[in-house]
């Protein structure tokens, strides 16, 4: 790195080898990663607003299908990365960035966000909604501490996912335009990776099964 050179093969032709796969190995995971956020957007959506499809179509073989496929789907996404747009991390081989590569991107980027970004505001409307329509049956007092814990729960997620997003909108969209500095790209790098940890406990407020576990655990 100090060489500013991959520092993996003896030879020239070793050292591409190992680049290709290292940075196929980490547009893999980010895609891995996205994907499955957009399966479980679609699962809690599911689960909360057509809970009878849910309960007819997910089953655990349909999981696992879609498990299969994300991670299929994944690496050929990722061979269009390398070889198709030749884009590599940036710490292996000088990466460029091309119009065709701008509108992938920005298409791949725009389906994986929406999909969350939609499903995540009908599930919050739908939510909101039924507590307001149950709160004129029961009483207003009855759901008025629900209706700010649901708040509270989807301004978390708002948040969490901006942490976790935000950095790598902002580092691809100067990436454009000028030369983006290392520390920028790691930072990146590590607030997407944090998504990981933070939105299964943001699903678990979904779950009143997990979150039991939750409670006897902690």
């Amino acid at each position: 790195l100090a060489a500013e050179e991959w520092i993996f093969g003896s030879t020239d032709e070793e050292k591409r080898g190992t680049c290709y796969f290292g940075a196929f190995i980490f547009w893999w995971i980010v895609l891995v990663i996205s994907l499955t956020l957009d399966a479980i957007s679609l699962d809690r959506f599911l689960f909360i607003v057509k809970p009878h499809l849910h309960k007819r179509f997910m089953r655990p073989w349909v999981a696992l299908t879609l498990t299969i496929a994300i991670w299929i789907l994944s690496a050929v996404l990722s061979i269009v990365h390398l070889f198709g747009f030749r884009l590599f991390i940036d710490i292996c081989i000088s990466s460029t960035a091309n119009i065709g590569f701008v509108v992938y991107i920005i298409l791949l980027s725009a389906i994986v966000l929406g999909i969350i970004f939609i499903t995540s505001l009908w599930t919050f409307c739908f939510t909101r909604r039924f507590f307001k329509d149950q709160s004129v049956i029961a009483g207003e007092s009855v759901y008025a501490s629900k209706k700010k814990r649901l708040f509270g729960i989807f301004g978390s997620m708002l948040l969490i996912y901006g942490i976790c997003f935000v950095p790598g909108v902002l580092y691809f969209l100067l990436y454009l335009f000028i030369d983006v500095p290392l520390w920028l790209n790691i930072a990146a790098t590590i607030c997407f990776h944090f998504i990981t940890v933070t939105n299964p406990i943001m699903q678990s407020y979904f779950r009143p099964e997990i979150k039991s576990i939750y409670i006897v655990l902690y």
